[in-house]
């Protein structure tokens, strides 16, 4: 496996781990269990969690799928 390839692997599994990080994050804003408050600890206002939960899952997901298409395209060139 040569440098550019290892580090496109690492780049892109970074970037997935960042969406489902950010899939995560809108299931806990909608969620808001009382042990991990992130609603509370955010201060976000009942009326604006629709708002962040959309944008979220928006990015996550499309930053996961962007991930996952860098290291399939890197490791099928192999």
């Amino acid at each position: 496996m040569g440098v550019k390839s290892l580090l496109a692997t690492f780049i892109g599994m970074f970037q997935s781990l960042m969406g489902v990080s950010a899939i995560v994050l809108a299931y806990l804003l909608y969620y808001n269990p009382d042990f991990l408050a992130v609603r509370t600890m955010l201060n976000l206002q009942e009326a604006h969690v629709a708002f962040y939960m959309m944008i979220l899952f928006m990015v996550g997901f499309f930053t996961t799928i962007s991930g996952l298409l860098i290291v399939y395209e890197w490791s099928s060139r192999s």
